[in-house]
């Protein structure tokens, strides 16, 4: 199989930073051109009284837009290391990560998708998901995790 199109996720973390480099090497080694992805969840729908506190939603949506933007920072930075040929940075607001992703990569033609795992165990994994699972499971191409 031969990638031409590569969708990398990230979502401002040292893992998801490290998908985009390695999506930007591998593009580089294959001849493949490469997207990159941020996706902003909604805010927690939590009452303010259940804990104690809560975001105000401009901060939420601040938090969300900086990460965007140093993926696309991230990646700019891979491509010119690496030479690859850079499509577009993609902000997505107010979705599921794992949905948009798969959506994402559809609208494009990926024929690979390249994301972090984050590795969480126990009830980290109950209560927060795996993203990764979740694009692993529902993904109609390959997907490339990296940890």
């Amino acid at each position: 199989m031969t990638y031409k199109t590569i969708l990398a996720a990230c979502d401002g973390t040292d893992l998801g930073n490290e998908a985009v480099i390695h999506a930007a090497r591998l593009a580089a080694a294959i001849g493949a051109s490469v997207s990159v992805i941020a996706v902003s969840p909604p805010p927690p729908t939590f009452a303010a009284s259940e804990i104690g506190w809560s975001i105000p939603a401009s901060v939420y949506d601040e938090i969300h837009t900086a990460n965007a933007a140093k993926a696309k920072r991230i990646f700019a930075e891979a491509a010119r290391i690496s030479g690859v040929a850079f499509k577009d940075s993609i902000h997505i607001e107010n979705s599921g990560p794992a949905e948009a992703i798969i959506d994402v990569a559809g609208q494009i033609g990926a024929d690979l998708i390249v994301m972090g795992s984050h590795g969480y165990r126990g009830i980290s994994k109950l209560v927060l998901g795996s993203q990764a699972a979740k694009v692993l499971s529902h993904s109609g191409v390959p997907v490339l995790i990296v940890k």
